[in-house]
């Protein structure tokens, strides 16, 4: 949810581009806005108007597709005539009027106002006209309160002749402009030429129609010969007299033009693009896009959707990518939306672990969407939508070829914010960083601003972000930047994370269970900036307060567990005396904690945490181990139950919901008998538990028996005495 400071800013930036940056489709009018070489043509037909001497009527037809410039010409041709005695001009509007009849009255009334208006500027004619034919009002009597009903043929005709005779007494030339009747619908359109047909005989009058040919034809098709577009131009054909196509714009013009409108976003939104992502953006738009461009329209509309995306967008995208996937949405809006609502063809893998070469099934679906969306497109068309989808998308590259990526692509389209990374996108669709994801921009200044802050605020901070988004979106931020970070930023956060260790949650549903939890990732990415660092000492200095800072005990381990990660001891951060020096540090800890409760008892909610410290404990001193497990067993005879179940592992299934103890298996039995003494334990459960021992025999089962606690002992009797009587057994568990 937007805080009333951030809404107050997004309508401000919203505000500034609607009166600053988007600009409006609409028509020029002089010559200097002409861009596309269109103005020639317009004053060649007006110079033809001016010139003609004929009195009857005459229909041009303006043909040009939407947003390929008519209405710019029709103004070009009126600049032209505007300023000639001789000439009238009407632009009469077709969308005002509902049906047939209305449209036909409103356009002689709109004729016979001009002509009035005419007259009044012209007095020594006003007696004449009045005297043959009265006022123009009284004459037409057209009572605007009924202008909706039907005019018998007898009387259209007489208002016809009655105009047609203001016309011959003006001796002028009468100019009509219908614009944008590729519009209208269907019986709108036939309406129109219905209005031209039957006007079509008036003297000194020419019609200038502008509208695309294709659309009308096929609009007004269905009522003529077969019904079919083509009946439609045989009818446009009887009815247009002159038909003038619009000279094609200049791909060169539409280029450059596309180019400033573009420049104009980035400046107003102050985009800096590197050299790098220039050529990118310029490669995949004059190889891809550019073929697209027909009409000065589409720029527009281009210019105008970046302008209102950069600025909800800056810093939380790659702004390459979004010029780009917002050109799909312009020029193949088919694509585009497909792309939106099958996001799994395009940011997920194809690689299928039990195949060579894929996931075929999921390959032949991409490939046939795409084939259906492109049936339409020329072969050119074809070509450069699948290289920009690929471009935009590369894993649809797998699709068509037998390419696979690697995990450090995945990293790197994460760490640049592509949209192909399935992080960030959603946030190209939204315009918007959806409710729980973390913002790029707050995340940034978190990160510039680490040496800044104080020690407390850094922890704040970073708590802030945790709990504003989540805790595995917030490491998931941070991994991506381990590469980057110094040291003199580095140590404040690995101080801020581990303090904050508790928000991190250990649990995870991943096939790799708990390395791949917030609380390993984020241990994961301490151990990587703190094995960055050169100097030794701070290196140990820092890891063993880390062992003793951090609130949650189970975070301390994994990062002990991790610090000793590596094979050889050119890959250990730490040699043996070293990592003792640390683990000591954490026993300490745990043993403080722990106080009068046992150890394993303490923490034995976490077995691999136990597990780890019991078996590290007798790595590094033995005989200290089994000297506490000694003392305590002595003490406190009981807890040998609790030591069992304490190495344990926990289960919880669909149809267990709750946590149960599984099987003691052979696994727990040896790391009894590597780290403990196993013959203490084992005479310590016959003399506490002795004959009940007997009472039943051991079972196993992990899913389907309700473990017990003297099942449990009789489990490790029986891998106790199976190994010291030499024997195997194969056991289900």
């Amino acid at each position: 949810m937007l805080g009333k400071s951030e809404c107050s800013a997004l309508k401000a930036i919203f505000k500034y581009n609607m009166e600053n940056n988007f600009l409006a489709d609409k028509p020029v009018n002089t010559r200097n806005e002409d861009r596309f070489q269109r103005f020639e043509f317009s004053k060649r037909i007006a110079h033809s108007l001016l010139n003609r001497d004929k009195n009857d009527s005459l229909v041009i037809g303006i043909y040009g597709a939407w947003g390929e410039g008519k209405t710019s010409v029709l103004n070009f041709i009126e600049s032209e005539i505007k300023e000639s005695d001789d000439i009238i001009i009407v632009k009469f509007n077709p969308w005002r009027y509902t049906d047939e009849d209305t449209l036909l009255r409103n356009f002689l009334k709109k004729v016979s106002d001009e002509l009035d208006k005419e007259l009044k500027n012209r007095t020594e004619k006003i007696g004449d006209f009045v005297g043959k034919y009265g006022s123009i009002g009284s004459i037409l009597n057209l009572d605007l309160s009924n202008i909706g009903k039907v005019l018998a043929e007898v009387n259209l005709e007489v208002l016809k002749s009655r105009v047609d005779g203001f016309l011959k007494e003006s001796n002028k030339k009468l100019v009509v402009f219908i614009d944008d009747i590729d519009r209208l619908d269907k019986q709108e359109v036939y309406s129109v030429f219905r209005l031209v047909k039957l006007t079509g005989d008036f003297n000194n009058t020419t019609y200038i129609l502008s509208f695309d040919e294709d659309m009308v034809a096929s609009a007004i098709g269905e009522r003529f010969g077969e019904g079919n577009k083509e009946a439609g131009i045989n009818f446009l054909e009887k009815i247009i007299q002159v038909p003038l196509k619009i000279p094609k714009a200049q791909l060169s013009a539409l280029k450059k033009y596309c180019f400033e409108l573009v420049d104009k976003s980035i400046n107003a939104s102050n985009i800096e693009l590197s050299e790098k992502e220039q050529m990118r953006f310029v490669k995949e738009f004059t190889s891809n896009i550019l073929l697209r461009l027909n009409t000065p329209r589409l720029a527009v509309r281009y210019g105008n959707t970046l302008s209102f995306s950069f600025p909800l967008l800056k810093g939380e995208v790659n702004i390459v990518d979004l010029m780009l996937i917002e050109a799909l949405k312009i020029f193949y809006p088919a694509h585009y939306n497909f792309v939106k609502q099958n996001s799994e063809y395009f940011i997920n893998s194809y690689s299928d672990r039990n195949s060579y070469s894929g996931n075929e099934e999921k390959k032949k679906e991409a490939i046939e969407h795409i084939n259906n969306l492109n049936k339409d497109l020329s072969k050119k068309e074809k070509f450069a939508v699948r290289e920009l989808l690929i471009e935009i998308f590369p894993l649809l590259r797998s699709a068509y070829e037998n390419y696979s990526y690697s995990d450090s692509s995945y990293e790197r389209w994460y760490q640049e914010k592509r949209i192909v990374s399935q992080k960030y996108f959603d946030r190209y669709f939204s315009y918007s960083v959806l409710e729980g994801d973390i913002s790029d921009i707050t995340f940034e200044n978190f990160i510039d601003n680490i040496q800044s802050y104080s020690d407390e605020d850094l922890e704040k901070n970073l708590k802030n972000l945790i709990l504003s988004s989540s805790d595995d979106k917030t490491i998931q931020k941070l991994r991506g930047l381990e590469g980057q970070l110094e040291w003199h930023s580095s140590k404040p956060l690995i101080l801020a994370i581990s303090k904050n260790s508790t928000l991190f949650n250990d649990k995870t549903d991943s096939l790799f269970g708990s390395y791949t939890s917030p609380q390993a990732q984020a241990a994961i990415f301490i151990y990587k900036l703190l094995s960055k660092h050169s100097n030794k000492n701070e290196q140990i200095s820092l890891a063993k307060e880390l062992m003793s800072i951090t609130p949650d005990i189970n975070f301390a381990y994994e990062l002990n567990n991790w610090f000793r990660y590596g094979e050889s001891t050119e890959e250990k951060m730490f040699n043996t005396e070293q990592y003792h020096e640390i683990f000591d540090t954490l026993l300490r800890r745990a043993l403080v904690e722990a106080g009068d409760v046992p150890i394993f008892e303490k923490y034995i909610e976490n077995v691999r945490a136990i597990v780890y410290l019991l078996n590290t404990w007798a790595i590094v001193d033995r005989n200290a181990l089994n000297e506490y497990i000694h003392s305590t067993l002595e003490s406190k005879p009981d807890k040998t139950l609790v030591l069992l179940k304490s190495v344990t592992p926990t289960f919880v299934s669909s149809h267990r919901p709750e946590p149960y103890k599984a099987s003691f298996r052979n696994e727990e039995y040896q790391f009894f008998k590597s780290s403990l003494n196993a013959d203490y334990i084992y005479e310590k459960i016959k003399e506490i538990y002795g004959t009940e021992l007997d009472e039943e025999p051991v079972f196993w089962g992990d899913f389907d028996i309700e473990q017990t606690d003297i099942n449990l002992l009789r489990q490790y009797i029986h891998w106790y005495e199976q190994d010291h009587n030499g024997t195997e057994e194969s056991v289900s568990n």
